[in-house]
């Protein structure tokens, strides 16, 4: 069995948009679920006057905030009660990008996250009377 879920959030209110696809597969006993998630909010922008003098615009409009180099970890956790394995790996960082006569500071956070787990006895049991 394999199951898909594609959801794509966007609020123009709060500046943000959040894209997520889980996956969910059964196979031979193991039950793998994968999640990409991507989250993209817009900290500041500003209006480009002269193209050459982006770069000081830049510099002078986006100085309250903070850069942060991007940051990539990665998480492996093994539960014995659940009989889970789980990995997750995760990046953060800033970016500017232009659209139109606007640049925009963006910050983002992406992460992919994979658990395997064997399912439950029950369900095997079942599994094997239909066969």
């Amino acid at each position: 069995m394999r199951d898909i879920i594609f959801k794509a959030l966007t609020s123009a209110k709060s500046k943000k948009r959040d894209l997520c696809i889980q996956e969910t597969v059964e196979r031979n006993g193991v039950l793998a679920r994968t999640e990409r998630r991507c989250r993209y909010f817009v900290m500041n922008q500003a209006n480009i006057d002269n193209v050459a003098d982006m770069d000081k615009l830049a510099a002078s409009k986006f100085s309250k905030v903070p850069y942060k180099k991007r940051h990539f970890y990665v998480l492996k956790i093994h539960d014995k009660e659940r009989g889970e394995d789980k990995l997750l790996c995760k990046m953060a960082g800033m970016f500017y990008a232009v659209h139109g006569a606007r640049l925009y500071c963006i910050a983002y956070v992406h992460s992919f996250k994979v658990i395997f787990g064997m399912l439950p006895a029950s369900r095997k049991e079942k599994e094997n009377d239909i066969f």
